[in-house]
């Protein structure tokens, strides 16, 4: 019987209770990528741009069905992290999202890429876990 009470204590002190967990809404603008994961063909890794201009968010989970980003589209641009400004505000987004912490940041090994100044782009802005997403 002392087992059972022993795991069931256990289980309380590692359990993450999801209310916790903080939900953020915001409308912005998808104003680039992480460039390594074009170069190294790893899931796409966007900066989004609040609309008041107070945050600058990275997620590696926006739906690609929300616009539809070719290969192509990317080559234009895989020397910069940021679009130009003639596109950078055409790409408007209303997002719902949580902060992504522990094993949810993404870090990718871009070793090549310590000369285009965008490596660790993963971990210079807020990445977060895009919960929902739609255009505006």
């Amino acid at each position: 019987m002392k087992i059972i009470y022993l795991i069931l204590l256990s289980l309380l002190f590692i359990s993450c209770d999801k209310s916790d967990i903080k939900l953020y809404h915001a409308e912005g603008y998808i104003v680039g990528f992480d460039p390594c994961t074009i170069r190294h063909h790893y899931d796409i890794g966007y900066v989004i741009f609040t609309s008041d201009l107070k945050d600058t968010l990275v997620t590696y989970n926006l739906p690609s069905t929300l616009y539809n980003f070719t290969d192509n589209f990317f080559n234009n641009y895989v020397n910069s992290s940021y679009f130009p400004d003639s596109i950078r505000y055409k790409f408007k987004v209303e997002i719902s999202y949580t902060k992504a912490t522990g094993n949810e940041i993404v870090v990718h090994e871009c070793a090549s890429d310590f000369n285009n100044g965008d490596f660790g782009i993963q971990i210079l802005y807020n990445q977060v876990i895009i919960k929902s997403a739609s255009k505006y």
